[in-house]
């Protein structure tokens, strides 16, 4: 078992406001330090302390947990959903990409959070079964899910090939995009499909969002790589568009095809917000307001976003990667260790109540992690608030961290 520590590094950092409501903020810094322990049981760590905080991580790497781009939390029934690939398995290259080793997220990864990590069977993890009446794979690249009632519901994005659905053979060698919606059947762990949403609107999607009443799901489409930003190996400019679809009817229409560049990131909070990231650096925020787009915000970071979440507070958890250049060697070969990533916390608040009731985006940072000795290649993170825990995974990575604060006394 081996131990790396990271040493204290104090930066400074500042988001440039968007829309001219506020002029933003210093951002206040929580960087806590953090060591790690690189771990196949139970989490092991030491803790140094900074500022009155620290931050306690171990890293689990597991089959189940490599290769997760995207990430769920249930917060009610506490468990973490992620779409996930295994690097073994990827040894074929894949149609119109140009990377040979991570060529799909192949399943559906659960993790409950709360139960101990054991030795063998390290937080309960398994990976949902497609139940029966699904014609194919799974080759993800989107996930987002929503309880509708006392059901789980998933949205995931699917990259496979047109298949004749009689013969079954493939009739196209090029990919088809569509967004599979399945319900979840808790007992069995399986995942049973409900509708198959196909359309000329979704030619290039890189992520998914779907509201909180599951009724409509937007896709960004990033016209740059069949993976998205920097996920082929070479960096393409672009624009992309966003599209929304319909879960009853399986319908699309454009949105807006203008404002994107490089989109690479998308959720929408309990109100209804909808945060649109990049790796330029920007988040917007909009709302939907009578089927048009409303901007509402803005804030910029002086580094390139990856994904984004929301946790249970509307609060958002940014992945941001300091070298792109570094991101896009680790398309290549996932099993080089390569640097990792910078974690924020975006909140919504007042600025200064003494002086104004003006609100606008304030950002904590949460950890940096330069040298890639947590989590090589972190693209997502996710927050539970409950446990004001962290859990860390990336498209080019070989497990998870899961990270806890604590108040050092």
């Amino acid at each position: 078992m081996a131990l790396a520590s990271l040493q204290p590094s104090r930066r400074s950092f500042r988001l440039v406001h968007g829309t001219g409501i506020v002029l933003i903020l210093a951002i206040i810094y929580k960087l806590f330090i953090h060591d790690i322990a690189f771990v196949k049981s139970a989490p092991i760590s030491t803790d140094q302390d900074f500022g009155g905080f620290s931050w306690r991580c171990a890293r689990l790497e597991h089959p189940l947990m490599e290769g997760c781009e995207h990430l769920w939390l249930d917060h009610k029934n506490r468990k973490l959903y992620g779409a996930c690939s295994n690097f073994s398995t990827h040894t074929d290259t894949a149609v119109e990409s140009d990377y040979p080793i991570v060529a799909r997220r192949d399943h559906v990864s659960v993790m409950e959070i709360d139960s101990p990590p054991g030795q063998d069977d390290a937080y309960n993890l398994h990976r949902l079964e497609l139940a029966d009446g699904f014609e194919g794979e799974l080759d993800l690249h989107g996930l987002d899910a929503r309880r509708i009632g006392d059901q789980l519901r998933f949205w995931l994005i699917n990259h496979r090939p047109s298949v004749n659905a009689d013969t079954g053979e493939i009739i196209d060698e090029k990919k088809n995009y569509t967004v599979e919606v399945f319900d979840l059947d808790e007992d069995a762990g399986a995942l049973v499909p409900v509708k198959t949403i196909s359309s000329e609107l979704l030619d290039s999607p890189n992520n998914l969002a779907v509201d909180p009443t599951g009724d409509a799901i937007l896709v960004i489409n990033d016209h740059v790589t069949k993976v998205g930003p920097f996920r082929g190996g070479k960096e393409v400019v672009g624009d992309a568009n966003l599209a929304e679809c319909q879960t009853d009817s399986g319908e699309c229409r454009l949105v807006t095809t203008k404002g994107f560049g490089y989109a690479n990131g998308i959720v929408i909070d309990s109100q209804d917000h909808i945060y649109v990231s990049g790796v330029s650096g920007v988040v917007l925020v909009y709302e939907m307001v009578y089927g048009e787009l409303k901007l509402l915000d803005s804030f910029r970071t002086s580094l390139g976003i990856d994904r984004i979440s929301v946790n249970a507070e509307d609060s958002i958890v940014i992945t941001s990667f300091p070298d792109s250049l570094e991101l896009m060697k680790a398309s290549t070969n996932p099993l080089d260790p390569v640097p990792g990533a910078t974690l924020l916390l975006a909140k919504r608040e007042t600025i200064n109540p003494e002086q104004s009731e003006e609100q606008g985006y304030q950002a904590y940072f949460l950890i940096t992690d330069e040298d890639g000795e947590l989590m090589p290649s972190t693209t997502i993170a996710v927050h539970d608030v409950k446990t004001d825990r962290l859990f860390l995974t990336g498209i080019f990575s070989r497990g998870i961290s899961i990270c806890t604060q604590r108040v050092m006394k």
